[in-house]
């Protein structure tokens, strides 16, 4: 299936430490209008998109109903609340009732090192399955169109489901 990318339909990604980050705009909790930037690391292996506590208690993401559950990635497992956040913005759209986990603990800590680092907000595939795309790691390019039939992702999330989390090494 050819997919047709236009002229504006595409976001710059930002390099650093050895992964792809894309800024998104996300609505506050209980509101409409654009909330706050979040820095996303781009994630095609991840599962489920990671908002962290900080920027949930910042958008007032904590106050959503939420399912409780644990998640499995290489760095091991880590209990998280599943909620339905109300919208990011997405080439100029809103994506209303988006599903992302927002773990329990603020900080991941290295076994090796004992190094505290706070968890990343990680843009995987329950927000990217809404979209073809296509990355040009070339030009540090997302190209996005609107995807009409979805099928990866289901409305319930269980518990044990699998994501992944930046290796500490590679951070």
């Amino acid at each position: 299936m050819d997919v047709y990318f236009g002229d504006d339909s595409f976001y710059i990604l930002k390099r650093q430490g050895g992964a792809l980050h894309i800024t998104l705009n996300a609505l506050h909790s209980g509101g409409t209008a654009a909330g706050s930037e979040i820095k996303f690391i781009l994630d095609t292996g991840a599962y489920i998109s990671i908002i962290s506590r900080g920027t949930a208690l910042q958008l007032g993401y904590d106050k959503l109903p939420k399912t409780p559950t644990i998640l499995y990635g290489f760095g091991g497992a880590i209990t998280a609340d599943f909620v339905r956040i109300p919208g990011l913005i997405i080439l100029g759209k809103t994506r209303v009732d988006v599903p992302v986990a927002i773990p329990h603990d603020m900080y991941r800590v290295n076994p090796k090192t004992g190094e505290k680092k706070q968890v990343p907000d990680v843009l995987g595939l329950s927000i990217l399955e809404y979209y073809n795309f296509y990355i040009s790691t070339e030009k540090n390019l997302l190209y996005l169109a609107d995807n009409p039939t979805p099928t990866f992702y289901s409305k319930e999330l269980e518990s044990g489901q699998v994501f992944a989390l930046p290796n500490e090494e590679t951070d």
